[in-house]
């Protein structure tokens, strides 16, 4: 599947913002500095879809783009290393809960994780709590060109391991594209099983 046709759609600043649901949306989550929007860059094989600041945590608003007039790629603020104001931080997580929640066109997540760094405690909270609200997941090791072939098997297992058989894991690298095969194929399926 190919990503020609993508642009942005709106964004959501507040709980309940955004634009109107209508196609099923997939949600990409996870830490400020873990390489999100050169993932969907790369993702959808569109330079400058989602802008990358040389500053982690610069996202405060949920961001919507229209993927093929088929589905919706919606871009959480990072967690974990955010600028701004402390009222703003602490809002930001009521503003990505609610979206979680109660969007009823949300299909599936991508949690990111940087591969060096592994599984940590705010990734576990958020994986717990896509469980208990029934939304599957992919876990996506970010950077895995930062690593040698034998050291990025290793710290794919260690992830495979923390995580068990529920949650899949796919090594990405935004530079080479490895992974985005994968990722397309988790996406189909969560879009396949939508409109079933």
């Amino acid at each position: 599947m190919s990503a020609d046709r993508a642009r942005f759609l709106g964004a959501a600043g507040t709980p309940g913002g955004g634009p109107p649901p209508g196609p099923p949306e997939i949600a990409v989550a996870g830490r400020s500095n873990v390489g999100k929007s050169s993932l969907l860059n790369a993702f959808v094989g569109q330079r400058g879809l989602a802008r990358i600041s040389g500053t982690p945590g610069r996202t405060r608003q949920i961001n919507f783009f229209l993927i093929e007039d088929r589905f919706v790629l919606v871009d959480l603020p990072g967690y974990g290393f955010a600028v701004g104001p402390e009222e703003e931080r602490l809002a930001w997580g009521p503003l990505v809960e609610h979206y979680l929640a109660k969007r009823g066109t949300l299909r599936g997540a991508l949690v990111l994780v940087d591969v060096r760094r592994g599984i940590e405690e705010d990734e576990e909270q958020l994986l717990a709590y896509l469980a208990r609200l029934g939304i599957p997941a992919v876990v996506v090791a970010t950077k895995a060109d930062k690593l040698g072939r034998a050291p990025l098997r290793a710290a794919v297992a260690a992830l495979e391991r923390v995580l068990g058989e529920s949650v899949p894991v796919v090594a990405f690298s935004a530079r080479t594209g490895a992974g985005r095969p994968e990722l397309w194929r988790v996406v189909t399926r969560w879009l396949a099983a939508a409109s079933a």
